[in-house]
């Protein structure tokens, strides 16, 4: 709770820090608050929730804060000229932060966290202009362990992600560029041989595939053309003993 206190103490002090990230431009829809309240205190119910806060000009500004029916407070959100500006915290019924992020002129913009139960944190993200931008970390609900880590440009996957078992094991590496697959993606066994590797270009499979057994042996290889199979494809028994060659053309085989 003390923890839970601090974020309370940031939220109503911190709000003009905020003020000076650049401006963002995504299209997030603001609010459901009315625009017939022209000044002054507003407390409206919605089912068991009530959410209350001020207008000015018929916009609502400043803090807002929503309750659940015992009085305990469910969302904290900060507004500026009708538009969420600040610190947002939703918070669950045992009083554990669920999510907490970064508002500026109506759009997320810094970072946003995900809590699972106990405070656990699930997600762990930064946004610039309303879109994903930077290092995005997923976790398992069992405790600090990652299950995904990836970079972001203007809401699209850049550079290398990676995934992990939930006991921390290295599964697949895969290399993106503007979202689309770019690159050689690997996959793993959990005790971390390589299992396969395959070039990709613009999200289709594009040159050499390479599959491989437990004991690090080669299974299968060949290679793609525009996301087909083309030329020798090349199988091996799991001693290394070639086994078959088929040939193909445009994904078809040839007799």
């Amino acid at each position: 709770m003390k923890k839970l206190a601090l974020y309370f103490a940031l939220f109503f002090v911190l709000q003009g820090c905020y003020g000076q990230n650049p401006k963002t431009k995504s299209n997030t829809n603001e609010s459901s608050l009315p625009d017939t309240i022209e000044s002054g205190f507003y407390s409206v119910k919605n089912g068991s929730l009530t959410t209350e806060g001020y207008f000015e000009n018929y916009l609502p500004v400043g803090n807002w804060i929503t309750y659940l029916p015992s009085g305990q407070i469910k969302k904290m959100e900060q507004y500026k000229e009708g538009r969420k500006d600040g610190i947002y915290l939703s918070i669950g019924r045992r009083g554990y932060i669920e999510e907490q992020a970064v508002y500026k002129d109506g759009e997320l913009n810094g970072r946003r966290i995900k809590f699972g139960t106990s405070g656990r944190v699930l997600l762990d993200e930064y946004y610039k202009n309303g879109l994903l931008n930077g290092h995005r970390t997923v976790y398992y609900d069992r405790g600090n362990v990652i299950q995904e880590e990836s970079d972001f440009v203007n809401g699209e996957k850049q550079g290398e992600t990676r995934w992990y078992t939930q006991d921390s094991k290295l599964v697949a590496v895969y290399q993106y560029s503007g979202g689309l697959f770019e690159g050689v993606n690997r996959t793993y066994y959990t005790n971390g041989v390589l299992r396969v590797e395959q070039e990709f270009h613009n999200n289709d499979a594009v040159g050499f595939y390479k599959e491989y057994y437990q004991n690090g042996n080669l299974k299968e290889e060949g290679y793609y053309k525009k996301g087909l199979k083309n030329g020798e494809w090349k199988e091996y028994s799991e001693d290394g003993q070639l086994v078959k060659t088929i040939k193909y053309k445009k994904g078809e085989e040839v007799k």
